[in-house]
């Protein structure tokens, strides 16, 4: 053991830079990722200002009760917060490959930047300032979309009372707002495929389309499959930002805007359950999004060794 130990110590003193770089990253981690998960515990019991964390009594599952016996009401957010996952994923993808396709194809590197850093811009805009702009389209008197509606000769809309149009608006929105950024990752990938490639398969008779389906997208391939198996730890999350701001968090659009987030948030903010409840809320979103990154993983280690996380 003391071998071992006097080994590693002669291997981080040899690689002391790389040490350095690395450890505010690994001190990051340990305070904001690492440390906080004593607070899961609160899951388990029954939390008492007055007797801190630790010594609050147990009380089993029964924060967890509380929460699977909340009726259809748990059972509607979890159903939205997957749903909109799913979406939201395979759409932005989809959009992310096909915007780092497109860049990378164009012919003026420089008008690819230039497209490059407004596509970009979106990802830096505050969700208060998205909410300003989703209120002037959808605004029932005043918002341009129902302008156009009436100047169309049909009725004006009021969209924060009918919830059966916010998947669309949301989608719509996380498209706008994630794309940009999603596609550089993307493109790194695109501008490190060696460009002779592409030039035999040109000689021995490929078009542009057999190019992209041979060579592009397998060399994308692996990217896909990290970024989605990544993502997968955060299958039962949702970005507050956008299900509580851009909503306006109106009740009539809970059925299809409130996911397990906003639910905790809301639940929070009125004093209607404890923190507890919220930590079990936590805990259940952990474990689940732990079993499908692993299930997942596996799943493609088992098709393609290569294109898996670990």
């Amino acid at each position: 053991m003391g071998k071992m130990v006097k080994k590693s110590l002669k291997s981080l003193w040899r690689d002391k830079q790389l040490v350095i770089m690395v450890m505010p990253a690994v001190i990051l981690l340990i305070l904001f990722n690492y440390i906080p998960m004593t607070g899961l515990i609160l899951a388990f019991k029954n939390f008492n200002y007055k007797l801190g964390l630790y010594k609050s009594p147990w009380n089993g599952l029964e924060n967890f009760r509380f929460l699977l016996m909340s009726g259809d009401i748990f059972w509607r957010i979890t159903r939205n917060t997957f749903i909109y996952y799913i979406v939201f994923t395979v759409m932005n993808t989809i959009a992310n490959v096909m915007l780092a396709i497109g860049l990378n194809e164009l012919v003026f590197k420089r008008s690819a930047r230039i497209m490059q850093s407004i596509m970009i811009l979106p990802t830096f805009i505050s969700y208060v300032a998205v909410t300003f702009v989703v209120t002037g389209l959808l605004d029932y008197q005043r918002g341009m979309i129902n302008h156009l509606i009436q100047n169309l000769g049909g009725d004006a809309v009021n969209f924060y009372t009918k919830a059966e149009y916010w998947p669309l608006i949301l989608t719509l929105v996380e498209l706008w707002k994630g794309t940009g950024y999603g596609s550089v990752l993307y493109l790194s990938v695109l501008t490190g495929i060696d460009p002779e490639l592409y030039d035999s398969a040109a000689i021995d008779g490929a078009n542009a389309f057999q190019r992209l389906r041979y060579i592009t997208i397998p060399m994308l391939v692996p990217m896909i499959s990290v970024m989605t198996i990544l993502s997968l730890g955060n299958i039962m999350e949702s970005n507050n930002g956008l299900f509580y701001r851009v909503t306006k968090n109106i009740g009539a659009l809970y059925p299809t805007t409130q996911t397990l987030s906003s639910y905790v948030y809301n639940a929070v903010r009125n004093g209607g359950v404890t923190y507890g409840v919220t930590s079990a809320v936590t805990f259940y979103q952990s474990i689940v999004g732990f079993i499908m990154t692993v299930t997942v993983n596996l799943i493609v280690r088992r098709k393609s060794p290569e294109h898996s996380l670990f």
